[in-house]
């Protein structure tokens, strides 16, 4: 996360990539006289002559760790696809275990080659296979005259979401984006006008205002809960003005001014009775839902939940804003997951393009948005959630989150023990373990997992 992405609603990021070129005049489908190696700048061992390539046929193997309904609307759409493909290429869908457990997996298979077609993995991830040479960029297919997209196609795309499929290691895109989500303040509205406030706090110091002003601890209420997460630091730290990476994303760099304000302004919060730590998974969302907490700072993708948490519980008015920012221009932190693709035949590699490109479609992207109130990665798809929008009224409002300033979540090898190393962090900090300290130490970890990882292909 040394780099931030500036963007309109529908313009290319200037991080995309695209390696193929064609000379002009070569017709998709025809590879007669064509010199792979002068005109065409991939490789054709690897994708074959991508034009002619037949996927016809083809058996392709996707591995995911998602559960529950996740998994059910995958899987739907996994049969959709299968019955409807002119290609009659079969996707089979297979859970290869929790997220943590498929990394391990993927990575102790790279050298062997048995791996699926298809894997559903985070930035880091992707980093480490795609350094394992495991993996195959997509920027031809992208590009392809027969498989991929015009340029008028690629704008309907939210920058942002092609973005996350760059990776600060290395050149090409690696991963296709599922979906995107971004980290927002949730607010108890109905409290807020209680308080004598009209609008959500926009800067650190008026949050924390509102924040000790709500809270009262004989009474078990208080202005903010606090969720020792990798994402809500880099998101509060990024608004302080520092960066989780340097620019040449070869160390990190938020052992800084502003990481140091951001772990003291975290403890001095709960130190003064103005915030307590979540000690239970969700109980930020369940006492925000009881009306007991005025803020959350949590994903996106949370929405819907959090509709349900205050629907069973308190009934207020409630709404989500852009996190408090020290910055003129604030920025917003997006993640989410991808597909990426494995080496295999160019058949093989390109039935998994046309699954990853059909489930990129705005019907597909709006089902899925729909479902489990994250973004889609296509404007196009917003179009078709009309009557959703009309009936949530605080996602249409995140959705207005695409148009600003985007940062997104670190993608180097080794971020997911990093990651582990800030949540201990900040869990040490939030219980008065001395900032300065936490924040040198866990740089330092940091760094030698980026180091160690990169070191070993990991």
């Amino acid at each position: 996360m040394g780099n931030t992405i500036t963007f309109k609603p529908l313009a290319l990021p200037v991080v995309f990539i695209l390696l193929v070129s064609v000379v002009a005049g070569c017709c998709p489908g025809s590879s007669e006289n064509v010199e792979p190696t002068e005109r065409l700048r991939y490789d054709v061992e690897t994708y074959g002559m991508l034009e002619d390539v037949n996927p016809r046929g083809q058996i392709v193997v996707l591995w995911y760790s998602f559960g529950q309904s996740r998994e059910d609307l995958l899987l739907t759409l996994v049969d959709e696809f299968n019955a409807t493909n002119e290609w009659g290429i079969t996707v089979i869908g297979e859970y290869a275990g929790p997220s943590d457990a498929l990394y391990a997996d993927v990575l102790s298979r790279t050298e062997s080659g048995v791996l699926p077609q298809i894997v559903i993995a985070e930035r880091y991830q992707l980093a480490a296979y795609a350094m394992q040479d495991a993996l195959v960029a997509l920027d031809p297919y992208v590009e392809s005259r027969a498989w991929g997209y015009d340029e008028g196609a690629l704008e309907d795309f939210f920058p942002v979401a092609l973005a996350a499929g760059q990776l600060p290691q290395l050149d090409g895109m690696y991963g296709w984006p599922l979906y995107v989500s971004a980290e927002a303040l949730y607010y108890n509205e109905d409290w807020l006008v209680e308080l004598g406030y009209t609008e959500p706090p926009t800067s650190w110091e008026a949050f924390r205002e509102m924040a000790c002003a709500a809270s009262d601890p004989g009474a078990g209420t208080y202005g903010y809960e606090f969720s020792a997460d990798a994402l809500t630091f880099a998101d509060v730290l990024l608004n302080r003005g520092g960066q989780m990476l340097d620019e040449d994303t070869e160390s990190y760099a938020f052992d800084s001014v502003e990481g140091l304000k951001t772990l003291t302004f975290t403890q001095g919060l709960i130190g003064g009775d103005c915030a307590i730590l979540k000690t239970e998974r969700f109980g930020d969302r369940a006492d925000f839902g009881n009306g007991t907490v005025l803020f959350t700072i949590g994903s996106t993708s949370e929405l819907a939940r959090y509709r349900q948490a205050v629907t069973e519980g308190a009934g207020f008015d409630w709404s989500i804003a852009l996190p408090p920012s020290d910055l003129y221009t604030p920025k917003v932190l997006f993640e989410g997951p991808a597909f990426a693709t494995f080496r295999a035949t160019p058949e093989k590699q390109l039935a998994a393009w046309l699954f990853l490109r059909w489930f990129a479609e705005p019907q597909q992207q709006a089902r899925w948005a729909q479902a489990f109130s994250t973004f889609p990665i296509r404007a196009s798809a917003v179009e078709m959630m009309g009557d959703y929008l009309a009936e949530n009224p605080q996602y249409e409002k995140a959705l207005g989150l695409l148009q600003l300033k985007a940062a997104i979540e670190p993608g180097v090898i080794g971020y997911g023990e990093c990651r582990n190393a800030i949540e201990k962090m900040l869990l040490a900090v939030a219980r008065r373990g001395e900032p300065g300290a936490w924040l040198a130490n866990t740089a330092d970890a940091c760094n030698v997992s980026l180091e160690e990882a990169s070191e070993h292909g990991r």
